[in-house]
């Protein structure tokens, strides 16, 4: 936009000849002889240009290259030009002053740079108009007005989408396609719970989990898989969360740790562990979903508004969950292992009730489930802070992972120092049957390392290696171990201990054991 002091004589309104020799004397002669503020617009042949500001519109269809408009008044005013359904640039000018004020309205073109594996057939779409393109490791597509494009890419049945606005002429936007997202996080082994991010969230910030029930943030609330953790409710197992499939890899160097989780398929990634063939006839499943709350102690339902399930042995949980239905089981070690990978990626620290509240309890006894259905957000502690204990903390949904009471893990036992693994629910056993997946350390104490598992389709599994940490370093749980334990509880019940995180695991008891503090969660595989 320009604006100009004529140098020549002009016709007023009234047909008089003035000279504007400069700002000055402009409005002075303007008053003498009627003169009005011009706005000249470059466009081009046959567009219809609409000027409005100052309470009026004005309309000229352009027949050569320059428009005029005699204003008449001061204000801001805008401009634009309509031809053959496109629209151009618009715009703005603050007119104050007699002068000749210059703007050129174009019709584009702006372009749309999509960089995409070669070989990629790629379009671009707006308004039912498509363009298609086959990438060599970009395609450029030429577009000619405002608004959002939509951009898809294809290979060898992958897909990628996304989208590219454009609001301006001229203008170039540069997107790229991928058909795999991943995201990882890597712990050196060192006595710092922080893990440093790498891959595509490697610049992410670290979430902001919800306190008394206020509002939260996380960089990973619009990716998958977290985005797909939503609740649901099911007339047989009560409320549930969902979580769809991923992929995960782990590495490791010496004491250093990567964990990574992508979004499809990908060399060298094995499915989440819940989501794998179990050997049950439905192959890999894209869809799991896990109990909100710690079973009732009337139904075993995922359910709010009773206390939870307890004083219960763990092979007793597991056939009153499974009477709810066919595809319904007890929580089990996949499980918990799918959580913690999830949470691991998210939050890039393994101290949970640092990073998102204390949790645990009262100090004396269990309480009603529900303490965040006021929650507005799906991930934090219903209490005044989180360095205040209490039952209402949750992940994704998910209700006091280490509060009120203690779940059983199923599909995981011990022979004194040996570990076994069973991944078919209705081969779940307290004593038989599994596939040896690694060694515990004998002795109880907080979690400083992790084995690394020795039998495939078991890469998942991780147990604990070391016990040499505290409730500020490593892991900052505890591990407990007994020769004659057998199996597995995990989270942290209704006393306050700041080792009782999602981490905690205590594979102490008997088969036999029950206690008052000992509850159960459900699963549901369809």
């Amino acid at each position: 936009m320009s604006k100009t002091y004529l140098q020549e004589k002009i016709t007023g309104t009234e047909g008089q000849v003035v000279m504007i020799n400069g700002q000055g004397n402009a409005e002075a002669q303007s008053k003498d002889f009627g003169l009005k503020p011009r706005l000249s617009i470059s466009v081009e042949s046959g567009a219809v240009v609409t000027v409005s500001g100052n309470g009026e519109t004005l309309t000229q269809t352009s027949s050569g290259a320059v428009l005029n408009f005699d204003l008449s008044g001061y204000g801001t005013y805008t401009a634009v030009a309509t031809k053959s359904g496109k629209t151009s640039n618009t715009a703005t000018v603050k007119v104050d002053t007699v002068q000749i004020y210059e703007a050129e309205l174009t019709f584009f073109p702006a372009t749309i740079t999509v960089t995409v594996p070669s070989g990629s057939t790629v379009t671009c779409t707006k308004g039912g108009v498509t363009q298609t393109k086959t990438s060599t490791g970009t395609a450029v597509f030429t577009v000619t007005e405002t608004g959002t494009y939509a951009l898809k890419a294809t290979l060898d049945g992958q897909e990628a989408e996304d989208t590219a606005t454009i609001t301006s002429n001229g203008q170039s936007v540069s997107v790229t396609l991928a058909y795999v997202h991943i995201y990882g996080v890597q712990w050196d082994g060192s006595s710092s719970t922080v893990w440093s991010r790498t891959d595509e969230s490697a610049n992410f910030t670290n979430p902001v989990p919800a306190v008394n029930n206020g509002t939260g943030s996380s960089p990973f609330d619009n990716l998958m898989p977290w985005s797909g953790m939503v609740k649901s409710t099911d007339s047989a197992a009560g409320v549930l969360v969902s979580i769809p499939k991923f992929w995960y890899k782990w590495t490791r160097s010496g004491a250093t740790m990567k964990l990574q989780i992508a979004d499809k398929a990908v060399d060298g990634f094995s499915v989440s562990p819940a989501h794998q063939d179990r050997g049950d006839g439905s192959g890999e499943r894209d869809m799991v979903y896990v109990g909100r709350y710690h079973c009732h102690t009337s139904n075993y339902k995922s359910q709010s508004g009773g206390k939870p399930k307890a004083s219960i042995t763990r092979s007793s949980a597991r056939s009153s969950i499974h009477n709810l239905g066919s595809t319904i089981w007890q929580f089990d070690f996949a499980m918990l292992w799918t959580i913690y990978m999830l949470y691991l990626v998210e939050f890039a620290d393994w101290n949970t009730q640092k990073t998102i509240g204390y949790g645990c309890g009262n100090n004396s006894g269990t309480e009603n489930m529900g303490a965040t259905d006021s929650m507005q957000y799906h991930t934090g502690t219903a209490k005044s802070s989180r360095s205040t204990y209490g039952v209402g903390c949750q992940y994704r949904w998910i209700e006091d992972l280490w509060g009120n009471v203690y779940d059983w893990v199923d599909g995981v036992y011990f022979s004194s120092s040996t570990i076994y693994g069973i991944k078919k629910p209705s081969s779940y056993s307290d004593t038989s049957g599994g596939t040896k997946i690694g060694t515990r350390p004998t002795s109880s104490g907080y979690i400083s390392a992790w084995g690394t598992p020795t039998a495939s389709g078991f890469e998942w599994a991780l147990y604990p290696s070391a016990v040499v940490g505290s409730e500020s370093t490593y892991i900052t749980d505890y591990c407990n171990y007994y020769s004659s334990g057998v199996v597995l509880f995990c989270g942290g019940n209704y006393n306050q201990y700041q080792d009782r995180g999602l981490f905690y695991l205590n594979g102490n008891g008997s088969a036999s054991n029950s206690s008052a503090n000992f509850g159960c969660r459900l699963q549901k595989l369809p």
